[in-house]
């Protein structure tokens, strides 16, 4: 490139920049209030630039209007003082009506006092003092003001709205009243347009039949879609579940938590504790995943449930429960195992299928299916094989062995007390003197075998019905000592609620779901705080 065509091309480059640069740092004036209309002006010497306006006064800046009854305009700093009737139009879409509005030009500022209206196609806005600030498209309050819409009325301290965006963002004592809900909270983000609530602290959203606590969440009330974390729950009048995030579709009436799950059933007083679950309120059915836990609490026991599923379907007094995949319960007074359980509220049974198996005592009693009844006050009251009984009872010397076609069994308080096995029974039993030394093995058959344990669950009585062959064999004698099918499940055995809870520590109290209080109660409280 020749000498000459290169410094002018690096001239007109450095021109070229230094024109851009100075653009950037050229500040436009701001534009003059123009005086449109007014019957009556009047000047004064003392004031120069000042004009006192009276009577249909009109004034105009930067596209938006301004009417009143009265004004003061100052040319010199730009800025006008309306009185009496005022009303700023901004384009075909904003209004705000007042008894006073001062306006600085060079800012674009509006303050507007006395009973302000703010009006927009989605929203009007009401306060006694309404800041205005149409550069960045903002108005807001600091004295508390109220904002309808088509369906909502909301209440607060402090409210800012940014024109543009159709947002509202509260502070203090925020307030929602909905046909369907009321909203209380400390901090809410609100978009006129889409109906689209965020909240920050403390809230709380209910109505006659439910009642939800979260310290942060959305809500979307045209789609009536919710979610709600850090300290989360969800209430209605007999069940409240908890959890790090909860999300609720109103609509389908279908709710998901995640996280340090909770349900409690207060009707049943039974607790769910999981890390996920599912709620459809349609069907009135819940599904908890990763690692559930379902604790049934009475005065006199409680039954602990593991599972890797559950599913609960029903109304509360005749729901139905199913358990899936290792499932393992523990009471005081007797534990067990399946691949399967079922329970039935309405009916009262519990049901383990798939190589089921329950410790009561000493005694391990298996078969194809067991089933257990409760009785009206939700203690067992009996118990039922089909199929394959075989009952194991640790010995010192070895195991005594009943096996069968059917098993019936009766309960008192919530231990075995009578069991009837009928069909082919087999039986190989430890004989012991009163002094409870070995004196002999007896085996026999029957068609029917009546048992009844003692307090401890020890074998007290053995009754054989129509006895077909039996022998006492001395100990070293009796060469087979265990039926077909035996199997000792000791090192299975769930010796305590720990087998069951595996290192987690459920807490049983009303602080587990934060600020849970009777339904009614709370709402008349809610609504004493705001008259």
């Amino acid at each position: 490139m020749p000498y000459s065509i290169k410094n002018k091309f690096l001239l007109f480059l450095f021109l070229k920049i230094f024109w851009a640069f100075s653009q950037q740092n050229i500040t436009e004036k701001p534009e003059i209030i123009q005086i449109i209309h007014a019957d009556y002006a009047t000047t004064n010497a003392k004031y120069p630039g000042k004009q006192l306006l009276s009577g249909n006064v009109k004034i105009e800046h930067n596209q938006a209007l301004l009417f009143c009854d009265k004004a003061i305009v100052d040319k010199k700093e730009n800025t006008a003082i309306a009185v009496g009737n005022v009303r700023l139009i901004q384009g075909d879409t904003l209004e705000m009506r007042s008894g006073y509005l001062s306006y600085d030009g060079n800012k674009s500022f509006a303050k507007a006092l006395d009973d302000v209206f703010l009006r927009d196609p989605e929203m009007n806005l009401q306060t006694d003092t309404l800041m205005f600030d149409r550069q960045k498209q903002i108005t807001y309050y600091t004295s508390g003001g109220i904002i309808r819409d088509s369906i909502n009325e909301l209440k607060s301290k402090i409210g800012k709205y940014f024109l543009q965006e159709k947002k509202y963002s509260f502070i203090n004592n925020v307030h929602i009243d909905n046909p369907d809900y009321q909203l209380d909270s400390y901090h809410l983000d609100y978009f006129t347009d889409t109906g689209v609530s965020n909240f920050y602290g403390p809230t709380k959203i209910y109505n006659d039949h439910s009642y939800i606590y979260s310290e942060k969440g959305h809500y979307d009330s045209q789609n009536k879609i919710s979610w709600f974390v850090k300290n989360a729950f969800i209430k209605d009048r007999h069940t409240t579940i908890r959890g790090d995030s909860l999300y609720y579709e109103q609509k389908n009436s279908f709710a998901t938590a995640d996280n340090n799950v909770v349900l409690h059933d207060s009707i049943n007083n039974v607790w769910i504790f999981s890390n996920y679950g599912e709620y459809w309120g349609k069907k009135d059915s819940i599904e908890v995943t990763r690692k559930p836990l379902i604790v049934s609490i009475n005065e006199k026991d409680s039954l602990y449930i593991r599972a890797k599923k559950f599913i609960a379907a029903g109304k509360k007094s005749k729901r139905k429960l199913w358990g899936y995949d290792k499932v393992r319960f523990f009471s005081n007074d007797f534990s067990g195992k399946a691949d399967s359980l079922y329970r039935n509220d309405s009916l009262r049974i519990l049901k383990l299928m798939k190589n089921p198996v329950i410790w009561n005592g000493n005694s391990q009693i298996t078969g194809n299916l067991i089933r257990i009844k409760n009785d009206s006050l939700n203690q067992a009251d009996s118990l039922y094989i089909p199929k394959d009984v075989f009952i194991i009872q640790k010995d010192s010397a070895g195991f005594n062995q009943i096996k069968g076609k059917k098993l019936y069994g009766k309960f008192k308080n919530n231990k075995i007390q009578k069991i009837d096995i009928l069909g082919n029974t087999e039986v190989i039993y430890y004989l012991r003197d009163e002094e409870q030394a070995l004196t002999g093995i007896e085996k026999n058959k029957s068609s029917k075998i009546s048992i009844t344990f003692d307090n401890t669950s020890e074998i007290e009585t053995v009754r054989f019905y129509q006895k077909v062959d039996g022998t006492v064999y001395p100990p070293n004698k009796l060469k087979n000592k265990q039926f077909k099918g035996f199997n000792w499940r000791g090192k299975e055995i769930i010796r305590s609620k720990e087998d069951v809870l595996e290192g987690y520590i459920p807490i049983f109290k009303a602080q587990t779901l934060q600020k849970e209080t009777y339904l009614p109660d709370e709402i008349k409280m809610e609504k004493q705080k705001r008259d």
